[in-house]
């Protein structure tokens, strides 16, 4: 008989306009999704770089879209709807993200498919030494975040420069809303996407339910979160999503807790 959540309550903390179809497969599945979304995504406006870089995207041999808020929010603001410079190849951190490109009409698109990581980004041979000697490359992301795949484009010959569509923000809460999830809600697992939508979790729960945070199962996007989450003091299971996208991540949950 498969798995079932069996009407356990589950806390989805990626950013709200992104938790729809996950809520709904863990409803679809016996579970009930508590949505309490740690990062607040705001686009950045008014930056001259920016600004300048997106008018220059035609002189760029490769842009890399590392997030599905990065195309959205890029194609918002920024970058001409009606499609991107045919000479420029475009690639996503993964499906998911090649899935936004394709709702944009783009779809020569290549990605790292599930893993979607810039470790399996790097694996590419379109992104290997012999083709990136003085290739230029725009990475269309959020303020900040990992430097590994600008760093070891640029090892490789690349010269790598960043269009930074998006920040990553702090939500607001009242404190006895949060109280009253450790309290009385109680989840049974926390659902955790990234490294610093963990962080915010950590700052938005408060001190005296801290141990409580720290005794629930999560389910983890990444090895990265996961390690995160033990040095931060979690001590409960852990398991991580195989395929990196919502259907992973209720399969690693029903594998957490379900019955």
């Amino acid at each position: 008989m498969p798995a079932t959540l069996n009407n356990k309550r589950i806390l989805v903390t990626r950013p709200g306009h992104q938790t729809e179809h996950l809520c709904n497969l863990i409803s679809e599945n016996g579970g009930q999704a508590i949505s309490f979304p740690t990062i607040e995504i705001q686009p950045v406006k008014d930056s001259g770089v920016l600004l300048s870089r997106c008018n220059a995207i035609f002189e760029y041999d490769f842009v890399i879209f590392v997030s599905r808020n990065a195309v959205k929010i890029a194609f918002d603001l920024y970058l001409d709807k009606s499609g991107l410079p045919e000479h420029v190849q475009i690639l996503a951190i993964g499906a998911g993200t090649a899935d936004a490109l394709s709702e944009m009409n783009i779809t020569n698109v290549l990605h790292a498919g599930v893993k979607a990581d810039s470790e399996a980004l790097l694996q590419l041979s379109e992104l290997q030494c012999d083709c990136l000697q003085d290739k230029k490359i725009l990475i269309v992301r959020g303020v900040g975040g990992r430097e590994l795949l600008a760093d070891t484009l640029k090892t490789r010959g690349a010269l790598v420069d960043y269009a930074e569509v998006y920040r990553r923000c702090l939500p607001e809460y009242e404190s006895s809303y949060i109280h009253e999830i450790w309290q009385v809600i109680k989840p049974a697992a926390v659902i955790i996407t990234s490294n610093d939508g963990l962080k915010n979790l950590l700052i938005l729960t408060l001190a005296s339910d801290q141990q409580q945070l720290f005794k629930v199962p999560l389910v983890a996007m990444s090895s990265r979160t996961a390690e995160l989450a033990k040095e931060l003091g979690f001590v409960a299971e852990t398991r991580i999503a195989k395929e990196k996208n919502d259907e992973g991540l209720l399969s690693a949950l029903l594998e957490l807790v379900g019955d």
